[in-house]
């Protein structure tokens, strides 16, 4: 019987996170990654974000937020490795940037050539804030901060001048924390205590004792099943159920050979085993939720399907 519930799976984190209940463990996590900024408010925007033309393809956020200064946050946990992950930020950072253009050209009296050259181009900042349950390449280790965390910026290749301070990238990557999950007691610092709690806290029956900063209070009431509400508890019993499928389905293919862990799209060392796999997981989530009464909106919101894949639901 779990006490904390595994917010390693992004459709978790976003229960989490985004219950109104949790808005102070939000900001306290921005502020963590942000040292000496301080949040006074922060509101939960839409997580599905429409391209600028019909054929563009629409892109759910697992968080995007924006503080009352008008910075924007993506904040994403990613569990398995992706080779291109770096470069899926990038895209998902364009729709945050190009929202503010077009709110701004919106808001014109009118929008004839003329008065678009002299529009302000000015941007609010954006942070894109990943969470990696794995290690990321890196040709230097200098790149990383306290071993686990890396930061970029649009700056200049010899002195480092900034071009521009409308775009953040920041990573903690999990997979760099020396401790397992039996050595709590060993986490120095603020940062290994809280990748700690991140990868291992789910395993764990209490909140170590000497996790006392206000941030791990924060995350182990919010993920304390004692704490949930039923809808937060329904979705995640659908998560971790389907989870379980998914590694007996993994044990299956690893035991029983190449083809049967392909007809089930769990193949590893796969690509195309690993996304039909991916998308097994999130319609059979889908599925559990839709039987639960949820409605198909929320659910939309949670998974990332379109209504189309929903409705095909049986």
């Amino acid at each position: 019987m779990a006490t904390f519930a595994n917010i390693l799976y992004d459709e978790a984190f976003k229960v989490v996170l985004t219950e109104p209940s949790n808005r102070r463990l939000l900001v306290k996590l921005i502020e963590f990654f942000l040292p000496g900024k301080t949040i006074q408010s922060i509101t939960l925007d839409d997580k599905e974000q429409h391209g600028l033309i019909l054929s563009d393809k629409n892109v759910t956020f697992d968080l995007l937020c924006t503080t009352d200064q008008n910075e924007r946050f993506i904040v994403e946990m990613q569990f398995a490795s992706q080779t291109s992950f770096r470069d899926r930020m990038l895209y998902y950072a364009t729709y945050p940037i190009r929202s503010q253009i077009m709110e701004r050209m919106k808001s014109l009296p009118n929008s004839d050539e003329k008065t678009i050259r002299k529009m302000d181009y000015s941007l609010s900042p954006v942070y894109v804030i990943s969470i990696l349950n794995f290690s990321m390449h890196h040709n230097k280790e200098q790149t990383l901060e306290n071993g686990m965390i890396s930061r970029y910026e649009i700056c200049n290749r010899e002195t480092g001048e900034l071009m521009t301070n409308a775009l953040h990238f920041i990573y903690l990557e999990l997979g760099r924390l020396k401790w397992k999950q039996d050595e709590e007691d060993k986490c120095e610092s603020l940062l290994e205590q809280l990748a700690f709690s991140l990868k291992y806290g789910h395993l764990l029956k209490q909140r170590p004792a000497d996790f006392g900063d206000e941030l791990l209070r924060l995350f182990f009431e919010a993920t304390a099943f004692a704490n949930m509400n039923e809808k937060q508890l329904g979705i995640i019993n659908a998560i971790m159920t389907t989870e379980l499928d998914i590694i007996a389905r993994r044990e299956f293919a690893r035991n029983e050979g190449w083809e049967e862990g392909k007809a089930l799209g769990l193949a590893e060392g796969r690509a195309e085993g690993r996304a039909e796999g991916a998308k097994q997981k999130t319609l059979e989530i889908a599925a559990k939720m839709k039987a639960s009464g949820m409605h198909d909106k929320q659910i939309c919101e949670l998974t990332g399907l379109s209504e189309d894949e929903l409705a095909a639901i049986r």
